[in-house]
């Protein structure tokens, strides 16, 4: 814990110094530009944005970490060490009408102001009585003073009121001026910030001219391509019209084609239709033949038995010459 606060005392009396102040306004403006260029690469998604970004805003989180240990200046009330510092007290001052002597005092001390007119001006010399400048003065009244100790004790306080109205004013003076150095300041700050800001725009400037020239050259590129494009694109609807025709016929061929493949159905269902009543028949043909084959078959027993009837009949009878010639001719029929 010793440590921690020993490295913030020296942390705190670096800032304070002259040269710690000029660290942190160079630390802040500087990081404030990295940030300001890195945002200026991420919109225009220049390389090297992210770590220009990053760079920046970690310089910003540092400078407020350290602003933390900056100590606020001391402001002291010099009015209490000098009422004439205090301006509600001058004020109410001058608000007086007329001019005179005013005293506050008793005993060791005596503060005299000389007002006039109600306005800071010095009053006028004017001649006072020895009482008056004996109690202005705070003297005792059994002290004996001449007119001319009075008249010169009357010029001092009047050029002791004059020196208290110059302090004041040379306070007022030194306030305005300090709030004019830190206005000048603050210019020049915000100068330097608007030369950091004019800077990076003239370098946007300088890419959005350069984006600008490269897009008029692709938009030349483009017009040759497009008129490449619409050449070829005539090209293919002069393609594609002749493939519609070779469409067209495919399809008429396809449709002469179908009414032959339909045609040739209709023959095949024909033929069909004939094998299957063919079949029919066939089978009743078969049926005929068979009966045919035995009739025949019975027709041929007939025969048989008439041929041996007759061959039996032949032999029972007597041989003659003739009887071999008749026999060939039954046996031929």
């Amino acid at each position: 814990m010793g440590k921690v606060k020993r490295y913030k005392n020296r942390i705190t009396r670096f800032l304070q110094s002259d040269g710690g102040q000029r660290f942190f306004n160079f630390a802040y403006s500087i990081g404030a530009a990295i940030v300001i260029w890195g945002a200026l690469f991420k919109i225009l998604h220049l390389p090297g944005g992210n770590f220009l970004l990053s760079l920046g805003m970690g310089t910003e989180v540092l400078m407020f970490v350290l602003s933390a240990f900056d100590r606020p200046p001391r402001e002291y009330h010099w009015e209490e060490v000098f009422p004439s510092l205090d301006p509600d007290r001058r004020n109410g001052e001058n608000a007086d009408d007329g001019a005179g002597l005013l005293s506050q005092g008793a005993g060791t001390g005596t503060t005299v102001i000389v007002t006039g007119g109600g306005t800071h001006a010095q009053a006028p010399a004017r001649s006072v009585s020895p009482e008056q400048a004996k109690a202005a003065a705070g003297i005792p009244g059994d002290i004996n003073l001449t007119e001319e100790d009075s008249r010169s004790l009357s010029e001092s306080i009047a050029k002791m009121a004059a020196a208290s109205d110059q302090l004041a004013r040379m306070a007022e003076l030194t306030t305005a001026t300090q709030k004019y150095l830190d206005q000048m300041a603050s210019i020049a700050s915000e100068m330097e910030h608007l030369r950091t800001t004019t800077a990076a725009l003239n370098e946007v400037s300088d890419v959005l001219l350069d984006s600008y020239r490269a897009i008029t050259e692709n938009s030349e590129n483009i017009t040759r391509s497009s008129s490449g494009y619409v050449e070829q694109m005539q090209d293919l609807n002069r393609n594609l019209t002749g493939l519609n025709t070779i469409y067209e016929i495919q399809l008429k061929s396809v449709s002469s084609q179908l009414d032959s493949i339909d045609r040739v159905n209709r023959g095949i269902k024909d033929i069909r239709d004939m094998y299957e009543k063919s079949s029919s028949q066939s089978a009743r043909y078969v049926e005929e033949t068979e009966r045919m084959a035995h009739y025949m078959h019975q027709l041929n027993a007939v025969y048989e038995k008439m041929l041996t009837a007759m061959t039996v009949n032949m032999y029972r009878q007597p041989i003659s010459v003739d009887t071999p010639a008749a026999g060939a001719n039954g046996a031929q029929v």
